[in-house]
Formats: structure tokens, sequence, C-alpha cells
């Protein structure tokens, strides 16, 4: 009987043991991951911005102007592919401030594959939903 008690603590003791190592494990791979991907992403918009600050320094507004509507198209396919259930109230904010600012200003040289994103991205912008 008491070897049968020895075994069972020791068994469930290395199954807590085990659990608790991959728990860790994993949790720490995600935040490596998810920083990894901030700091690559801000890196980029930092590459952007460079190239329109660029554009717009040397007088080709132009250039400028269209490296930024192309990064505000590309966003906005980026939020189509997002679930509406998960869309958070500041991600309906942006829709709607730029859904605003598109139809004071608007773009036509948008490829129509991306313009299909976009305009179902402005169609569901009044949509406030959020799962936490």
């Amino acid at each position: 009987m008491k070897t049968k008690v020895t075994i069972t603590v020791s068994v469930v003791a290395a199954l807590a043991v085990g659990f608790l190592a991959g728990k860790f494990q994993t949790s720490s791979s995600w935040a490596k991951l998810y920083t990894r991907y901030t700091y690559d992403r801000d890196a980029g918009i930092s590459a952007d911005n460079a190239e329109v600050l660029k554009s717009l320094r040397s007088g080709h507004e132009a250039d400028g102007m269209k490296l930024l509507e192309q990064s505000l198209d590309l966003s906005l396919l980026s939020l189509d592919h997002f679930p509406r259930k998960q869309w958070t109230p500041p991600i309906s904010a942006a829709i709607i401030q730029v859904r605003a600012y598109r139809v004071k200003y608007p773009w036509d040289k948008t490829p129509p594959q991306i313009d299909e994103s976009v305009q179902r991205v402005f169609g569901f912008s009044s949509i406030v939903l959020y799962d936490a």
C-alpha cells in the first residue's frame, strides 16, 4: 500500500512539474514571437515613414501622398482579415475616421482586389463589438 501511494504521488508530482515547465516554455516562446513581431512591424513603419518624409521634403508631394494612401489601403486590407467580433472600439473609431477621410479625399488608385477589402471594412465599421 505504501508503494502505491509513493508511486501515485511521484506520478502526480512529475505531471505537475512537466505541466508547469511546458507552460513556462510555451509562454516564453509566445512572448519572444510577439515582441519580435512588434519590433519588426515598428521598424517597417519607420522605414515607410522615412520614405514618405524624403518624398515630401524633396518636393515630391504627389509621391509622398501616394505612399501614404497605399499604406492606408494595406492597413485596411489587414483589418479585413481580422475577425469583426474582436474589433475594439478604437479600431472601429479609426475605421470611421479613415472612411470620413476617404469620403472627403477620394483615392481612385486602389487595386480592385484591395478595394473589395477596403469596402468590406468600411461597411462593417459602424459595428463596435469586443469579446475580451
